[in-house]
């Protein structure tokens, strides 16, 4: 018969030696009461302390599931970044994180763990190295919020080590100047000879790009000035702040990206705070496409002409310097 010694732990005999158990009531971080047992203790002390460690780690909320620490997690993030950040991390989250390890508390997160499901991913040979990393990274993130709130001792995902590359594989792909005169007298309707001037002779973010009004060009100076961006919500596109504090800045327009512009504003007769791209990002990229392939140019993505903008200049001897406040950049490789 068990015998009490202290609050919660018992003696009792097996194979004519005395051990000891605990056993308790918690409260777990989803509200309800749970019983725990643990049996088998040779000293009365080691039995008491299981239960004190136990309390301790709850505490934190080490003992909860990763999905329930996701929804923790982006309810907390999604007041620190920007709302185009958020729903991509929600995504990489629930598609691929949620999955493999969603019902597995933080306590049964090991590194051997990550480590396989990271090769059974890479061995799949179904990711690009740049999505690969970036599902790493979403990880790495949670449960970093979990060492700083609730108590988790150490990142697991950090010591598995990452997967995949932040780089593309593939080389970077840009249009020289003689190859973007080629496309832009390919027949294009005006607004995108306007759209897509404006991306490579300024180097300026395609969101950037979206965003600009009437207003931000200063057609007499000659300069355009970006302060703003579009980006793509749960409620559709929205016009909101620059990807970061640094990216808002004026750039010089060359003479015949002022010319191409002032005819588009007079076309359009638009107002100062009157958009001068309206068209989604994916009728902008078609186009691109489209007329690439009519004059056998390699198809490129929009944001390549912000490539292709920064290889100009590179190849002009442009000092990194000049060209740093017109890309918005702050290290270059």
């Amino acid at each position: 018969m068990a015998k009490t010694r202290t609050l919660h732990v018992y003696s009792y005999e097996k194979d004519g030696s005395t051990l000891y158990y605990v056993t308790f009531y918690c409260k777990q971080w989803d509200g309800t009461n749970k019983k725990i047992k643990k049996m088998g203790f040779t000293r009365q002390a080691d039995a008491a302390r299981y239960e004190q460690d136990y309390r301790d780690r709850l505490a934190g909320s080490p003992a909860m599931t990763f999905a329930a620490l996701c929804d923790r997690f982006l309810d907390d993030y999604r007041h620190h970044v920007r709302e185009s950040t958020y729903l991509t991390t929600r995504n990489l989250l629930v598609t691929y994180l949620f999955p493999a390890f969603g019902d597995k508390t933080l306590t049964e997160l090991t590194p051997v763990m990550i480590r396989e499901w990271q090769n059974r991913f890479i061995s799949s040979r179904h990711y690009q190295p740049t999505t690969l990393s970036k599902i790493h990274a979403s990880l790495v993130i949670t449960l970093n919020y979990a060492c700083k709130y609730f108590g988790l001792a150490k990142n697991p995902a950090t010591i598995a080590g990452g997967m995949g590359s932040q780089r593309p594989a593939h080389d970077m792909q840009y249009w020289t100047r003689e190859q973007f005169a080629r496309f832009i007298l390919s027949g294009l309707k005006p607004e995108y000879i306007a759209m897509f001037s404006t991306l490579f002779w300024t180097g300026c973010r395609s969101g950037e790009c979206l965003a600009l009004t009437a207003g931000d060009i200063d057609l007499e100076q000659g300069i355009m000035g970006i302060n703003k961006t579009m980006t793509k919500t749960e409620h559709g596109y929205i016009v909101g702040p620059p990807k970061t504090a640094h990216s808002r800045r004026k750039v010089s327009l060359p003479r015949p990206l002022v010319m191409i512009l002032a005819d588009w504003i007079r076309r359009t007769d638009a107002r100062s705070n009157d958009r001068l791209f309206t068209r989604d990002r994916t009728t902008y990229a078609a186009a691109l496409k489209q007329h690439a392939q009519q004059v056998g140019l390699s198809a490129i993505r929009l944001h390549d002409l912000r490539h292709s903008h920064a290889s100009m200049l590179i190849n002009l001897g442009t000092p990194p310097k000049v060209y740093k406040n017109a890309w918005a950049m702050r290290r270059y490789k």
